[in-house]
Protein backbone atom coordinates (compact mmCIF):
# COMPACT_ATOMS: atom_id res chain seq x y z
CA UNK A 1 0.00 0.00 0.00
CA UNK A 2 1.57 3.75 -1.02
CA UNK A 3 2.15 5.81 1.90
CA UNK A 4 -0.83 8.33 0.06
CA UNK A 5 -3.43 5.24 0.14
CA UNK A 6 -2.70 4.55 3.91
CA UNK A 7 -2.79 7.81 5.12
CA UNK A 8 -6.30 7.99 3.32
CA UNK A 9 -7.25 4.80 4.79
CA UNK A 10 -6.00 5.02 8.10
CA UNK A 11 -5.19 8.89 8.58
CA UNK A 12 -1.89 10.71 8.97
CA UNK A 13 -0.85 9.69 12.14
CA UNK A 14 -2.18 6.41 12.62
CA UNK A 15 -0.32 5.54 9.11
CA UNK A 16 2.86 7.45 10.05
CA UNK A 17 2.81 4.68 13.48
CA UNK A 18 2.07 1.74 11.11
CA UNK A 19 5.54 2.60 8.75
CA UNK A 20 7.62 2.89 11.51
CA UNK A 21 6.55 -0.29 13.10
CA UNK A 22 7.27 -1.89 9.95
CA UNK A 23 10.34 -0.56 9.57
CA UNK A 24 11.12 -2.08 13.23
CA UNK A 25 10.68 1.56 15.15
CA UNK A 26 8.91 0.97 17.92
CA UNK A 27 9.40 3.46 21.61
CA UNK A 28 7.18 1.41 23.49
CA UNK A 29 8.73 -0.38 26.87
CA UNK A 30 9.75 -3.95 26.42
CA UNK A 31 7.74 -6.25 28.89
CA UNK A 32 9.47 -9.59 28.86
CA UNK A 33 8.22 -10.77 31.92
CA UNK A 34 4.68 -12.40 31.97
CA UNK A 35 3.17 -14.54 34.33
CA UNK A 36 3.44 -18.43 34.29
CA UNK A 37 0.28 -20.50 34.34
CA UNK A 38 2.57 -23.36 34.61
CA UNK A 39 5.70 -25.01 34.66
CA UNK A 40 7.09 -28.21 33.53
CA UNK A 41 9.71 -30.26 31.52
CA UNK A 42 9.45 -33.54 29.34
CA UNK A 43 11.41 -35.73 27.66
CA UNK A 44 11.21 -37.18 24.30
CA UNK A 45 12.86 -40.41 23.59
CA UNK A 46 15.03 -41.21 20.70
CA UNK A 47 13.17 -44.49 20.49
CA UNK A 48 10.20 -45.86 21.89
CA UNK A 49 10.02 -47.47 25.72
CA UNK A 50 7.83 -50.13 27.37
CA UNK A 51 9.82 -50.18 30.63
CA UNK A 52 7.63 -48.36 33.45
CA UNK A 53 10.33 -48.15 35.69
CA UNK A 54 12.43 -46.43 33.13
CA UNK A 55 9.67 -44.29 32.41
CA UNK A 56 9.44 -43.25 36.95
CA UNK A 57 13.05 -42.67 36.84
CA UNK A 58 12.43 -40.05 34.34
CA UNK A 59 9.84 -38.52 35.69
CA UNK A 60 12.05 -38.34 38.87
CA UNK A 61 14.17 -36.42 36.50
CA UNK A 62 11.54 -34.23 35.51
CA UNK A 63 10.03 -33.56 38.68
CA UNK A 64 13.27 -32.63 40.24
CA UNK A 65 13.80 -30.36 36.91
CA UNK A 66 9.96 -28.60 37.34
CA UNK A 67 10.29 -28.76 41.51
CA UNK A 68 13.87 -26.81 41.12
CA UNK A 69 12.32 -24.41 38.70
CA UNK A 70 9.24 -23.42 41.04
CA UNK A 71 11.60 -23.30 44.00
CA UNK A 72 14.06 -20.66 41.33
CA UNK A 73 10.77 -18.58 40.85
CA UNK A 74 9.50 -18.57 43.93
CA UNK A 75 5.80 -20.65 43.85
CA UNK A 76 4.40 -23.38 44.57
CA UNK A 77 1.65 -25.55 42.25
CA UNK A 78 -1.41 -27.43 43.64
CA UNK A 79 -1.90 -29.74 40.40
CA UNK A 80 0.53 -32.39 39.37
CA UNK A 81 -0.23 -33.24 35.28
CA UNK A 82 1.60 -35.50 33.22
CA UNK A 83 1.59 -35.34 29.67
CA UNK A 84 2.33 -39.18 27.86
CA UNK A 85 2.79 -39.21 24.13
CA UNK A 86 2.63 -42.92 22.31
CA UNK A 87 4.37 -44.12 19.59
CA UNK A 88 1.37 -43.74 17.65
CA UNK A 89 1.50 -40.36 18.66
CA UNK A 90 -1.54 -40.29 20.61
CA UNK A 91 -1.02 -38.14 23.73
CA UNK A 92 -2.97 -38.01 26.75
CA UNK A 93 -2.68 -35.52 29.73
CA UNK A 94 -3.96 -36.94 33.27
CA UNK A 95 -3.76 -34.87 36.63
CA UNK A 96 -4.39 -34.79 40.21
CA UNK A 97 -5.06 -31.66 42.73
CA UNK A 98 -3.27 -31.82 45.95
CA UNK A 99 -4.70 -30.57 48.94
CA UNK A 100 -1.82 -27.57 49.28
CA UNK A 101 0.42 -26.66 46.80
CA UNK A 102 4.03 -27.65 46.94
CA UNK A 103 7.36 -27.21 45.26
CA UNK A 104 8.77 -30.89 46.77
CA UNK A 105 10.41 -32.87 44.61
CA UNK A 106 9.20 -36.23 46.03
CA UNK A 107 5.71 -34.64 46.48
CA UNK A 108 5.09 -34.18 42.59
CA UNK A 109 7.49 -37.52 41.77
CA UNK A 110 4.96 -39.35 44.04
CA UNK A 111 1.88 -37.72 42.70
CA UNK A 112 3.17 -38.38 39.20
CA UNK A 113 4.00 -42.00 39.46
CA UNK A 114 0.02 -43.03 40.69
CA UNK A 115 -1.24 -40.97 38.10
CA UNK A 116 1.71 -43.39 35.18
CA UNK A 117 0.20 -46.23 37.38
CA UNK A 118 -3.65 -45.64 37.45
CA UNK A 119 -4.50 -43.45 34.33
CA UNK A 120 -1.72 -44.54 31.81
CA UNK A 121 -2.73 -47.85 30.30
CA UNK A 122 0.42 -49.91 28.84
CA UNK A 123 2.14 -49.38 25.39
CA UNK A 124 5.02 -47.58 23.55
CA UNK A 125 5.91 -44.29 25.45
CA UNK A 126 7.57 -41.75 23.47
CA UNK A 127 7.48 -38.54 25.13
CA UNK A 128 7.00 -37.87 29.24
CA UNK A 129 6.37 -34.84 31.31
CA UNK A 130 5.27 -33.72 33.95
CA UNK A 131 4.02 -29.93 34.70
CA UNK A 132 2.81 -28.35 37.84
CA UNK A 133 -0.29 -25.72 37.33
CA UNK A 134 -2.35 -23.61 39.74
CA UNK A 135 0.89 -21.74 40.68
CA UNK A 136 0.61 -19.53 43.68
CA UNK A 137 3.69 -17.74 45.38
CA UNK A 138 5.50 -18.64 48.60
CA UNK A 139 5.26 -15.57 50.65
CA UNK A 140 2.30 -15.51 52.84
CA UNK A 141 1.56 -19.46 52.26
CA UNK A 142 2.14 -21.63 54.70
CA UNK A 143 3.38 -25.29 54.88
CA UNK A 144 1.30 -27.77 55.95
CA UNK A 145 2.67 -29.69 58.83
CA UNK A 146 2.14 -32.56 60.08
CA UNK A 147 2.36 -33.81 64.21
CA UNK A 148 5.03 -37.23 63.17
CA UNK A 149 6.97 -35.12 60.48
CA UNK A 150 10.60 -35.54 61.44
CA UNK A 151 12.41 -31.97 61.62
CA UNK A 152 14.52 -32.06 58.08
CA UNK A 153 11.86 -32.90 55.96
CA UNK A 154 12.47 -33.48 51.85
CA UNK A 155 11.96 -29.73 51.25
CA UNK A 156 15.34 -29.32 53.55
CA UNK A 157 16.78 -31.55 51.34
CA UNK A 158 15.87 -29.79 47.88
CA UNK A 159 16.95 -26.59 49.61
CA UNK A 160 20.26 -28.27 50.42
CA UNK A 161 20.52 -29.53 46.93
CA UNK A 162 19.24 -26.45 45.61
CA UNK A 163 22.92 -24.85 46.63
CA UNK A 164 24.77 -27.64 46.02
CA UNK A 165 23.81 -26.98 41.85
CA UNK A 166 23.88 -23.45 42.37
CA UNK A 167 27.51 -23.53 43.78
CA UNK A 168 29.25 -26.68 42.02
CA UNK A 169 26.71 -27.28 38.94
CA UNK A 170 23.66 -29.23 37.44
CA UNK A 171 24.81 -32.61 38.69
CA UNK A 172 27.04 -31.68 41.82
CA UNK A 173 24.06 -33.79 43.69
CA UNK A 174 20.57 -35.70 42.48
CA UNK A 175 18.70 -39.14 43.53
CA UNK A 176 20.88 -42.53 43.28
CA UNK A 177 18.27 -43.45 40.98
CA UNK A 178 19.17 -41.53 38.29
CA UNK A 179 23.02 -41.70 38.60
CA UNK A 180 23.43 -44.12 35.27
CA UNK A 181 21.22 -42.28 33.49
CA UNK A 182 22.17 -40.21 30.37
CA UNK A 183 21.50 -36.77 30.77
CA UNK A 184 19.90 -35.33 27.66
CA UNK A 185 18.52 -31.83 27.43
CA UNK A 186 19.51 -29.58 30.35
Amino acid sequence: MSDKRSRDFFGVAAAEHLHSLANGHDTRAVEPESVDKSIGAEETFDVDHHDRELLKRELLRLSERTAATLRSRGVRGRTVSIKVRFADFTTITRSRTLAVATDVTQEVYRTACRLLDEHVPAGAVRLIGVRMEQLAGTTGSGEQLALDAPEHGWRDADLAADQARSRFGSSAIRPASLLNVKRTKE
